[in-house]
């Protein structure tokens, strides 16, 4: 592939992830991960696909819904891996009808495999958590 096309193909793994959040599509959402892959969740690494679909279907069910639209990103790309981060805007709402706007950022790791790109880590961050109105506490990403 030429940069141009890593570039994409990273795009699209994104997109393919958010696509699952949205749909709750588990199946979808865990082929984006290599096998060894760590997902550091707010603090909490856990590491394999198995403990991350374990973690992420927990995470998924304390949700009425959740609508993920990933926002800006870089990329850097040597070879056969990349390094890069994306920021998000979420909205959610729990089964009690709590509502909830975050805006967050994923620092990653990226690792190609088989001709397809997957996501090697993740290490999610809130930049802001709270109500709509944005009256809640927002932390600058550093």
């Amino acid at each position: 592939m030429n940069p141009i096309e890593d570039e994409i193909a990273l795009r699209n793994l994104m997109a393919r992830y958010c696509d699952a959040v949205n749909r709750v599509d588990a199946d979808a959402w865990i082929a984006t991960w290599s096998e060894d892959a760590v997902w550091n969740l707010l603090g909490n690494p856990v590491g394999g696909k198995d403990n991350i679909l374990a973690l992420w279907k927990q995470m998924i069910s304390s949700f009425e819904f959740a609508l993920m639209m990933p926002s800006s990103c870089l990329f850097e790309i040597s070879g056969d891996t990349a390094s890069g981060h994306w920021y998000l805007h979420e909205y959610t709402r729990d089964p009690e009808g709590n509502a909830s706007t975050v805006l967050s950022r994923y620092n990653d790791t990226y690792v190609r495999q088989d001709e397809q790109w997957l996501f090697q880590s993740r290490d999610y961050s809130f930049i802001y958590n709270g109500p709509g109105d944005m009256s809640g506490d927002y932390t600058p990403p550093a």
